[in-house]
C-alpha cells in the first residue's frame, strides 16, 4: 500500500476552487457576498470552492475582474488540475 502512495504522489492537484475559498477568507467575505460580487449564484461558489464545478470562461472572466487574476492562470489552473484527475484515473 505504501508504494502506490509513493508512485502517486506527483498525481496531486489542487482544484482551482480551493484558491477561491482562500480568496474569500482574504478578502473577509462570505461565500454568498462573493457570489454578488461576481455576478453568480452562491450555489456556484459553493461548487466551484468545494470541487465540484469547473471554472468556464465566463467565470475564469469574472474572476479577472474582481481579483485581477488573469483569465487565463483560472483557465490553466483549471487545465493542469483536469490533466492531473485523468492521469489519476488512467
Amino acid at each position: 500500500m505504501r508504494k502506490t502512495i509513493v508512485e502517486n504522489i506527483d498525481l496531486i492537484s489542487f482544484h482551482p476552487g480551493q484558491y477561491i475559498g482562500e480568496l474569500i477568507e482574504d478578502y473577509n467575505m462570505t461565500q454568498k457576498e462573493f457570489a454578488e460580487k461576481l455576478g453568480l449564484s452562491p450555489r456556484t461558489i459553493s461548487k466551484l470552492v468545494n470541487g465540484e464545478e469547473s471554472i468556464s470562461n465566463e467565470i475564469a472572466q469574472k474572476l479577472e475582474k474582481l481579483t485581477n487574476i488573469s483569465m487565463k492562470t483560472w483557465l490553466n489552473l483549471q487545465n493542469a488540475y483536469d490533466v492531473k484527475m485523468a492521469e489519476f484515473l488512467e
